[in-house]
């Protein structure tokens, strides 16, 4: 009677139905939840599905014992064998599915070979190979990661026959160095590489044979000649059908043979001995272990790699290969899921990059509390990188930017963040900067860089290390060993390292420089520039960095590769020519990068030589393929400096060159260094917008920042304005001279007498004079006293003609129609003047004409006012000052009747007492025609000050300043159809125009006036919040949609025609958010004039004339 024997359990069980998963049953393991399986039947046919992603996983059990479970087995091909009978059934190998139709399409899917499979092949590829190399003759393994690189390897292992790893990316000429160097005879490639081995076969005599791991085209397989070429599997059916006896290997005797980069321009072949790989993995393959699964994506040409697949293989684990497309590397991380993964800097370099860019793409003119919290949203979004079955990440192969380490740690909280360091040449040396059990070292000085071992608190050298699996030296290559090696064996890392720990403490070690990497500039300092890289790593407009100098040189220069997403988000930003050329960037760019590396600089104490004074910018990435990154992805300085040898020999930028480009690019105009001290910086009709611009450049670009009024200044010339960037302190001075102005200004004496008022028959004036009324406050203010004011009073309006055949009342009429407050009947009220407030008499050019206005006026309501704010003093002096003064002197022009005055000033001058407080020249000037006002109250004229604030539209029909920046936001906000949701929250304080008006002309009743008092048109309940904003644009019929920030940006910078300058004002200032409203602070009681609510209807006419003659004009 024959029984059924047990089923294997293996290691897992269904975490639904608890039962255990047998041996070779496929487990359904969860993407996302950690460590979580189902059987098949609940993965297959459950009610309630996992709500994640479960992948097919083959389970098993523990391994059959056998001898290597307690012994410590050294022979590197017993421990293969082993692996491969105990392990059999498991999965070991691995590559990405592909589309059977259609090969170039991969799949969500990968396909596993057991050990069996890989064993069986091994063995026979290497019987097979036997009929092509003897043992101790070395064969050269030249491919991608796959399966076929690892059978090729572990063949040799079994025939002892001395493997020699190329790294695929090596040139022509590397390649034919390294095949004579080492005398190969046979290699073994992929399809790829087959064709450039039988290009330079001719020049590399000792070549006997070439494999092919894939199918042979059929013009190489019948072409003549040496050497002859084989496909693989050809070979392996050769070695299943005659098998050759195993060849065993000394401990001393060469393993196999890595070439890493070389000082000369030739790889170093760097001979490791049986003994010193098999330090490297482990000796007891274990039973029972947990699934252990690596990803493999670093060249197997590296030892890191290759001793990781190795380390896998030996417990019982498998290996997902990378397809080698740099752009599938992270799908493909996620679709292995392995258990740990190690990664260069220049991995996290890249991640960190992308970090930091979406971070400041997204977070502009955030709160530090907003830019906090996008900052935890990016971090957890970044973290989903890595997989979830994966708990350990390590950095090594470079010195990493702390900057770098330091955000793998806060990304990637789920993982335990590992440091390691070793070289090629000795292996393992530290781990988490601890030094192995095993090692022996020491330090020696190296005093041209002033690094000693007796340097405190800690000592500092160059450090020599001895270990189990050091190097026996470079092949053919005695001078580059003994460079290497000591006397007494140890090898010089060539890495500057800090020995810390005090007695009794663990000793650690880290890296602070690298001996071959340093340079002394032309005043006699040292740099390092790994150390400089790995600070200006954290800029944003960075992906690569290369710190260069040399004796010639007073301060660094640097070579950057951008990062191209920052670089078209910034160009969109600045309105910069799209598509981005990418061989000549815009002087503009070159100077924002400038300025952030400057800023990184001060933030981290750097000295002035150490900040770059002139930069290369290339968008051509650094990479192994056109030789500028070694094969461990390390910046190959020797090649960066040859390819960039005439951009870097270019002239330093000067203070002078910069800021010529800066004038060029902001003013469209050419400036001569040559003669720099007689060129103006801006001519008198530049637009105010550009000095805007051309003062923020100069402040981002060259850290200094320059008032726009010093800019209009039209004795600045480009001398004098490099000497202000160098000297900044004569600013002071500067500005100490123009409060001297302002106060010497507001004091001027008004030379007027006042000996008696103009008197009225009744209580409302005949006549009328009225400035500023082709303007929006002064049209509504007009509209108010032609309301107010019975019909026998007369207006007469004071207006500037620049063409003499325009009608002075003509524009009057057409100004007021515009904002829809005209009507027929005032036509015959109106009279007009021709005049310019900045000349003298008005500009009233008839003697005549101003006698009769100066007898027959009544009352001045002056309003006019050259409203800019960014033009300095000087340029508004005329209108605003200038045409203060004359309104005072047409009041006083008989003495003996002087005429009162109502004048129209700004709520910016309260609280400013001193000329000091003073900033913008609108502000300057308000400040100072105030002040004559009130002088000329002191000297008896009869004066009311009206401060008025933010005017917003007119509460009958919406009727707004087309040229207020709220205006223009609006429009903006309403032709995108979108908005800013950090505005949630805020909101504006100002008034309706023609509310504001009727207060000021029922204060300034004749019977109401209080000469010489101070009125402040502002009310505390006049406020609008930003959602009743997007509420009244609904009312309009326009859906609103909220977007980010970031989002926001990238469609104003698309849709908007708004100079840089006015969308950063935008930005600046819209929808702040108080804490109490600013008119809390202002405000005059005046009951009788009831505000009308500012609520949906109101807005709702302010958008639809926005949407009429603003959008839609």
């Amino acid at each position: 009677m024959s029984t059924t024997p047990p089923r294997k359990v293996s290691l897992w069980h269904c975490d639904k139905c608890n039962r255990k998963i047998f041996h070779g049953e496929l487990r359904y393991n969860c993407t996302v939840c950690y460590d979580y399986d189902h059987c098949e039947n609940c993965a297959t046919n459950s009610d309630s599905p996992h709500p994640h992603r479960l992948v097919p996983e083959l389970a098993y059990g523990t391994a059959k014992k056998h001898k290597s479970h307690t012994e410590d087995t050294k022979d590197v091909a017993d421990l293969l064998q082993t692996a491969m009978a105990i392990y059999h059934d498991r999965h070991c190998l691995g590559t990405r599915d592909r589309d059977h139709d259609n090969p170039s399409i991969y799949k969500d899917s990968y396909s596993w070979l057991t050990f069996k499979t890989i064993g069986d092949r091994a063995k026979n590829f290497a019987h097979g190979l036997r009929q092509l190399i003897n043992p101790r003759q070395h064969l050269a393994i030249c491919a991608a990661n796959r399966p076929e690189w690892i059978i090729t390897d572990f063949a040799c292992v079994f025939q002892s026959i001395i493997s020699v790893p190329i790294y695929t990316l090596f040139t022509d000429r590397e390649m034919i160095y390294v095949l004579n160097n080492t005398k190969i005879s046979v290699i073994v490639c992929d399809g790829e590489m087959l064709s450039r081995f039988v290009g330079i076969r001719s020049e590399c005599p000792s070549v006997e044979h070439i494999v092919c791991m894939d199918p042979v085209p059929d013009e190489l397989m019948n072409k003549e000649g040496n050497p002859s070429i084989h496909w693989m599997n050809k070979i392996e059916d050769d070695g299943l059908a005659s098998k050759h006896t195993y060849v065993a290997i000394e401990p001393d005797d060469c393993f196999t043979i890595f070439y890493t980069s070389g000082s000369s321009g030739f790889p170093k072949g760097a001979i490791v001995s049986h003994k010193a790989v098999s330090a490297s993995v482990p000796h007891r393959l274990p039973s029972a272990a947990s699934d252990s699964i690596h990803f493999s994506y670093r060249p197997l040409a590296w030892a890191s790699d290759r001793d990781a697949v190795i380390t896998t293989f030996l417990s019982g684990g498998r290996t997902g290969f990378w397809t080698g497309d740099p752009s599938r590397l992270m799908e493909e991380l996620a679709l292995v899921r392995p258990c740990e993964f190690s990664a260069s800097p220049a991995i996290w370099n890249k991640i960190y990059t992308e970090f930091k860019t979406a971070l400041h793409l997204q977070s502009v003119n955030f709160s530090p509390e907003a830019i906090a919290n996008e900052e935890r949203r990016l971090l957890e979004q970044f973290s989903k990188l890595i997989p979830t079955r994966c708990r350990y990440l390590t950095t090594g192969g470079a010195s990493i930017s702390p900057a770098v380490l330091n955000f793998m740690k806060r990304c990637f909280t789920q993982c335990i963040v590992n440091e390691s360091y070793g070289t090629t040449e000795c292996g393992s040396v530290t781990f988490n900067n601890v030094i192995d059990d095993n090692l022996q070292f020491r330090l020696e000085s190296v005093h041209d860089m002033n690094y000693t071992i007796n340097d405190q608190p800690y000592p500092r050298g160059e450090l020599l290390v001895k270990t189990n699996q050091m190097f026996s030296g470079y092949i053919n290559n005695p001078d580059e060993t003994n460079a290497a090696l000591t006397e007494d064996g140890f090898f010089r890392t060539g890495d500057i390292v800090e020995l810390q720990g005090n007695q009794g403490s663990q000793v650690t070690i880290h890296i602070i420089d690298r001996k071959k990497n340093f340079f002394k500039l032309s005043q006699g300092q040292f740099v390092s520039p790994e150390y400089l890289q790995s600070i200006y790593i954290q800029s944003p407009f960075i992906e690569q960095i290369y710190i260069h100098g040399d004796l010639l040189s007073h301060s660094v220069s640097a070579v950057i590769v951008p990062n191209l997403q920052y670089a078209q988000s910034f160009a969109q930003q600045h309105h910069l020519p799209l598509p981005l050329d990418l061989h000549h960037p815009h002087p503009l760019f070159y100077q924002a990068i400038q300025q952030d590396l400057r800023s990184i600089a001060k933030k981290e104490a750097l000295r002035t030589h150490e900040i770059p004074s002139h930069i290369v910018i290339d968008f051509q990435p650094f990479s192994p393929e056109n030789g500028l990154l070694t094969s461990s992805y390390k910046l190959c300085r020797h090649k960066i400096a040859v390819h960039y040898a005439q951009q870097l020999a270019n002239k330093h930028s000067t203070i002078e060159r910069q800021l010529k480009s800066i004038i060029e690019t902001v003013t469209s105009t050419s400036t001569s260094t040559d003669d720099q001290h007689s060129n103006s910086i801006l001519t008198s009709g530049a637009d105010s917008l550009s000095a805007i611009r051309l003062s923020r450049m100069i402040e981002h670009d060259l850290g200094v920042s320059i008032p726009t009024n010093v800019l209009f200044d039209p004795q600045m010339t480009l001398a004098q304005l490099t000497s202000l960037v160098q000297h900044p302190s004569q600013l002071a001075s500067l500005s100490h001279s123009i409060a001297q102005q302002l106060t010497q200004d507001a004091n001027a004496d008004l030379n007027i007498a006042v000996h008696g008022y103009k008197s009225t028959l009744s209580s409302y004036p005949s006549v009328i004079f009225v400035t500023g009324t082709t303007g929006f406050v002064g049209a509504f203010l007009l509209a108010e006293l032609l309301r107010v004011c019975p019909s026998t009073s007369r207006f007469v309006c004071l207006v500037r003609c620049a063409d003499g055949t325009i009608d002075a009342v003509d524009r009057v009429q057409q100004n007021m129609s515009f904002y829809q407050i005209w009507k027929d009947e005032y036509a015959h009220r109106i009279s007009a003047v021709r005049g310019d407030l900045s000349k003298s008499r008005l500009g009233i050019v008839d003697e005549h004409e101003y006698n009769r206005l100066a007898s027959e006026v009544d009352v001045i309501y002056h309003c006019g006012a050259a409203v800019n704010f960014v033009l300095p003093y000087h340029h508004l002096y005329g209108p605003n000052v200038n045409g203060t003064r004359e309104i005072i002197r047409l009041a006083t022009h008989h003495s003996d009747a002087c005429i009162p005055i109502h004048y129209i000033s700004t709520i910016s001058v309260v609280g400013r007492d001193s000329a000091d407080e003073l900033v913008g020249g609108y502000g300057q000037s308000k400040w100072v025609a105030e002040k004559m006002v009130s002088g000329a109250i002191e000297c008896g004229v009869r004066a009311v000050i009206y401060r008025l604030g933010l005017m917003c539209a007119d509460s009958e029909n919406g009727g707004c300043n087309v040229h207020d920046v709220y205006t223009m936001l609006f429009g903006e906000m309403m032709k995108m159809k979108c908005y800013r949701k950090s505005w949630h929250g805020g909101r504006m304080s100002g008034l309706p125009v023609d509310y504001a008006m009727r207060r000021v002309v029922c204060l300034s009743d004749g019977e109401r006036s209080s000469w010489g008092s101070v009125h402040d048109v502002m009310d505390a309940e006049s406020e609008v919040t930003f959602e009743e904003v997007v509420s009244g644009m609904g009312a309009c019929g326009i859906e609103m949609e909220g977007v980010s920030d970031d989002e926001w940006k990238k469609r104003l910078n698309k849709e908007s025609s708004f100079t840089d300058s006015i969308r950063e004002e935008l930005f600046a200032n819209a929808f702040r958010h108080y804490e109490v409203g600013l008119s809390g602070r202002f405000s005059t009681n005046l009951s009788s004039v009831e505000l009308p609510p500012m609520n949906k209807d109101y807005l709702k006419k302010w958008f639809a004339f926005i949407l009429k003659y603003v959008v839609n004009k």
